[in-house]
């Protein structure tokens, strides 16, 4: 596991560490000391390395925790551990904040990573104080293709088996409206922990359990404040859905970027960064 780790160049340049819980041995990094805490969630198929451009600006102001999250990243399972889907995902995040005697944060979820937020902040409202939802998963919606097709067992598991490089970074492409921004070095940080076998098993399961119409039904009970940013452009979750999370989360207030694709956070960085930096200072939604 340290090997698999230390061939990340970016993991080289910052300090991660490991938290050990019941069922995984969770890798994550933390930055700043500042009043306020924000957890981040990376979405499928990514890992913290999603939040680089991130972490330092956020940090400044706030105590900024990644992790990454079961099935991605650098965590570990321990043996036998299955993934359960949104309950196994709130289940890690609770256990997370308990074990850093965190009482209370609030959280960044980008695409499914929004999704589990939002689950969480459901089954844990006290737990939660603001939300920031990316181009977020979480209504009851068809993921594209190749994620439904990780639902059946022998087709998924092919899909799994057979990612490579050209792959991540095509995915990595139409997940940016500027394309060139997707340099062969973060196609490489991506793709080397989706070879992990114990990333592609957990994965399965996950892709196979996750209910968000459990999530979409909650939406109108939550009172938190919430942050809502969408790509124009986005290709993975069409920014019309950022409507129905309007119509359903009384709290929100939204903004779109223009010309830009699935991941916000890191097309136009300072510009997220700034966003969120505002809306954890604000009082109110």
């Amino acid at each position: 596991m340290e090997t698999n780790r230390a061939r990340s160049r970016y993991l080289q340049t910052v300090g991660s560490r490991f938290l050990d819980l019941g069922s995984f041995r969770i890798h994550y990094l933390e930055s700043g000391a500042g009043p306020k805490t924000i957890i981040l969630v990376h979405g499928g198929g990514m890992w913290l390395y999603s939040f680089r451009h991130n972490i330092p600006s956020l940090s400044r102001r706030s105590r900024v925790i990644a992790l990454d999250m079961p099935g991605y990243g650098y965590t570990l399972p321990r043996d036998g551990v299955r993934h359960r889907g949104l309950e196994t995902t709130s289940e890690v995040l609770l256990e997370f904040m308990d074990r850093l005697d965190l009482e209370r944060a609030s959280f960044l979820g980008h695409s499914w990573g929004g999704g589990w937020v939002l689950h969480f902040a459901h089954l844990h409202p006290g737990r939660v104080e603001k939300i920031v939802l990316i181009d977020s998963s979480g209504l009851n919606v068809r993921d594209i293709l190749e994620w439904e097709l990780l639902k059946y067992p022998v087709i998924g598991g092919l899909l799994l088996r057979s990612v490579t490089m050209r792959a991540v970074r095509k995915r990595l492409m139409r997940s940016f409206f500027h394309q060139e921004r997707v340099t062969e070095d973060m196609a490489l940080e991506v793709y080397r922990p989706l070879t992990f076998r114990h990333n592609r098993r957990l994965q399965l399961q996950l892709a196979r359990s996750q209910d968000w119409s459990v999530t979409e039904q909650a939406l109108p009970g939550l009172e938190h404040p919430a942050l809502i940013i969408w790509g124009e452009n986005d290709r993975y979750l069409d920014a019309g859905l950022l409507r129905r999370f309007e119509a359903l989360l009384k709290n929100s207030r939204s903004f779109v970027f223009r010309t830009c694709g699935h991941s916000a956070h890191e097309e136009y960085p300072t510009e997220t960064n700034t966003l969120v930096a505002a809306f954890l200072d604000r009082n109110g939604p």
